[in-house]
């Protein structure tokens, strides 16, 4: 459509006219509400929602594996600490407590024994290695003096036998004269002196013998040379019986035999002499005196260490052991009986009277009954990490659950922020003496934060453009709009405090504000 030049006056025209009247408009004062900010404080208050959880929850197990034989509790049932809640079969365990009691008193009554006789038998000991020592030392002196002397007399005798056998054979030979038969007499009379001195010797070395002073070599050798006079005499006996009756061929057989053994006696006795045999007897008697004397040496440090003061500490140990057999008897025994480890209410039981219990930890165990405590609960809560400020350990919170109201303590916060919501896990404990607050339950938790002290307070709305606790408010100044920046703190509900920029006679505008600019002329109303 084609605008006629008229129809474009008068469209200027009205534009003019406008531009004038919003001329005259923008010049009039903007009428304002001004207000003092006024001293007060800012009470603030924050809300969390949560669950309850029980204070405590316990699974109980057997602590000894067993048949059921008692069971006092139902679902449902309040129980106290130390009540009784169940029983395994105990016959074995009793049977081996008193097994292990019957050791104890075995230990104990050994115990009374080695205290009774470990040092008498010590010293006893020492007294008898002493008493070996005198009868080595004596066995000893004998050896000493016997042994080369019974060598040379063994010697003499071998000599002498084979003198007499060759007597023997000559007379049996040239037949016996006078003279000869005076010589078989007297070589009968000291075959008897020799044969009577080896028994007064032999009498002797058995005598020694027997009270153990010499040895069973020495024995032998008197002996033997005991028997060698005995059978001396009876040939010299035999032969004067030669002489006198005349030799006969078999006799002069035996005589010649007689002089045989006679000669071989005679190389033993000086292979005996020149080997100085007798020194072996010495050094082995010499060896057990040795012996001896360590023995003795030995025998005096266990006096001298108070050795059966170990025999007692080994003794005492005994009873120690024996001890924490009954000890762990009797802990095993008092295991078969199950009690309550805490006050609270039997929420799961999973066996009945009769079922066998396994022993916690065991394959395939499992818990036989769950209880929980409920006179305390926890409210559990999540915390933004901004607000970790307004919660502390003993804060004290109002837990609202349906239309129950308590108080509670904050007695646990979470060291950890959850890195999904940036949240912390925070729990309080409520008291909960008549069971009605029950874990699972919704809950709502206040926290009253702290007051701060008195600070000027503004509408919130009069402050502008807050960023980082800086805005600006308008100030009614001589009829004009003058901006003005502050410093602003807490706000709550509709106030906001104000630290720094204001007095409290600043007169600040609250009211018409929004469309003003610094040096606005403005018309203050009531």
């Amino acid at each position: 459509m084609r605008i006629t030049r008229f129809q474009h006056f008068i469209l200027l025209l009205c534009v003019v006219l406008s531009g004038l009247a919003y001329a005259q408009e923008a010049s009039k004062p903007k009428p304002v509400k001004v207000a003092t900010p006024q001293q007060g404080k800012i009470e603030q208050k924050t809300a969390y929602t949560g669950n309850l959880e029980a204070d405590a929850m316990v699974e109980i197990y057997a602590n000894a594996p067993g048949k059921l034989v008692v069971l006092k509790v139902n679902e449902g049932d309040q129980v106290n600490k130390d009540d009784i809640l169940a029983q395994t079969d105990a016959r074995e365990l009793r049977l081996a407590l008193k097994q292990a009691e019957a050791g104890l008193k075995a230990a104990e009554a050994q115990l009374l024994t080695v205290k009774a006789t470990a040092q008498i038998k010590i010293e006893a000991q020492a007294e008898a290695a002493q008493a070996a020592l005198d009868a080595a030392k004596a066995q000893l002196g004998q050896a000493q003096a016997l042994a080369e002397t019974q060598v040379t007399s063994q010697f003499e005798q071998a000599k002498a036998g084979v003198r007499i056998a060759e007597a023997n054979l000559k007379k049996a030979l040239k037949g016996a004269r006078n003279q000869e038969v005076q010589q078989a007499k007297a070589a009968v009379s000291a075959a008897k002196a020799t044969l009577e001195n080896a028994q007064a010797n032999f009498q002797r070395v058995q005598a020694l013998h027997e009270q153990e002073a010499i040895s069973d070599q020495n024995f032998d050798n008197a002996k033997a040379q005991l028997d060698g006079a005995k059978a001396q005499h009876a040939s010299s006996v035999e032969q004067l019986s030669l002489v006198e009756e005349g030799a006969r061929k078999e006799d002069i057989t035996a005589t010649q035999a007689q002089l045989q053994q006679a000669q071989a006696s005679l190389t033993l006795a000086r292979v005996t002499m020149e080997t100085e045999d007798w020194k072996t007897q010495i050094a082995l008697a010499e060896s057990q005196v040795k012996q001896a004397e360590a023995n003795l040496l030995s025998a005096r440090e266990l006096v001298k260490i108070r050795a059966w003061e170990h025999d007692i500490a080994a003794a005492e140990a005994q009873v120690n052991q024996a001890s924490e057999q009954v000890n762990l008897a009797k802990k095993r025994l008092a295991d078969a009986t199950i009690t309550a480890p805490i006050n609270g209410i039997v929420v799961n039981r999973s066996v009945d009277l009769g079922d066998y219990a396994a022993a916690a930890g065991s394959p395939g165990s499992s818990p036989i009954l769950t209880i929980i405590k409920m006179d305390v609960v926890k409210a559990v809560f999540t915390v933004s990490e901004d607000d970790l400020s307004n919660v502390a350990d003993g804060t004290t919170v109002r837990i609202s659950a349906g239309q129950q109201h308590i108080s509670g303590k904050i007695n646990f916060i979470s060291p950890i922020v959850k890195p999904e919501d940036r949240t912390v896990t925070v729990k309080a404990e409520v008291p909960n003496p008549t069971y009605r607050l029950k874990p699972g339950m919704f809950v709502e938790v206040n926290i009253d934060l702290p007051t701060p002290e008195d600070s000027l307070l503004l509408p919130r709305e009069a402050v502008l453009d807050i960023q980082d606790k800086i805005g600006h408010v308008f100030v009614a100044t001589d009829g004009s709009a003058r901006q003005q920046t502050v410093k602003v703190g807490l706000a709550w509900g509709e106030h906001i405090s104000i630290l720094e920029g204001l007095t409290d006679a600043t007169p600040v505008i609250v009211s018409g504000h929004r469309q003003l600019v610094d040096g606005t002329e403005i018309v203050v109303i009531k």
